[in-house]
């Protein structure tokens, strides 16, 4: 009897011994893993000072797919058009309807590149044969600025060279000489389609009808 209490005894003291070594040993491996921070690498904050990582992938500015254009002057269809972003004056142009007849094309450099908000302006031609006048005036030989346009021997070319004559007050000055058989006076020109006395105001002292 008394050896099997000593046998017992026995027994449970080595069970408690292997229960407390196996418990030792599990807080052991826990503190190894804290130390070497296994868990806690994935977690882990960064020191003071240091910028965490950014995870997002930043994503590049897109360029405005579609601009807006004001297209007016000699055009078919003056308004504001919507077009793509890498749009040329051309492209304003055509979807304005194109020039107009009177439109002073060879003036446009329809390869330009345009810009949201920008204004295209298609000139006519009286307008840039009105602005173009003075400059030939002032730039052609002093002998030749002095001598007045005969309106009863002048060409269509010298008669163009006067303020606010383009190519069709002009031809009206032609056409009216021929039927009328030539001016008698300056004031003549006023009997001309289109030709009224603001105009004879700016060119009075620039015409003869000798």
């Amino acid at each position: 009897m008394k050896r099997e209490r000593k046998k017992g005894s026995a027994l449970y003291l080595g069970i408690l011994s292997a229960a407390l070594l196996a418990a030792l040993s599990g807080c052991g491996n826990r503190q190894a893993r804290f130390l070497t921070g296994e868990e806690t690498a994935a977690t882990a904050e960064p020191s003071p000072g240091e910028e965490a990582p950014n995870t997002e992938a930043e994503e590049p500015s897109k360029p405005p797919q579609k601009i807006f254009v004001d297209v007016c002057g000699a055009v078919a269809k003056p308004g504001v058009y919507e077009l793509a972003a890498d749009s040329r004056v051309f492209h304003a142009i055509n979807a304005a309807g194109g020039f107009l007849d009177t439109a002073a094309s060879e003036y446009v450099n329809r390869a330009e590149p345009i810009s949201d908000g920008e204004q295209v302006y298609v000139p006519s031609r009286e307008e840039m044969e009105g602005q173009m006048a003075p400059v030939l005036r002032e730039t052609a030989d002093p002998s030749a600025a002095e001598a007045k346009v005969n309106l009863n021997t002048a060409d269509k070319e010298q008669l163009m060279t006067l303020t606010g004559i383009g190519e069709a007050k002009a031809e009206a000055i032609l056409a009216y000489r021929e039927e009328s058989g030539g001016f008698q006076t300056v004031e003549d020109i006023l009997n001309v389609s289109g030709i009224k006395e603001g105009t004879l105001e700016k060119i009075k002292d620039d015409i003869t009808v000798e």
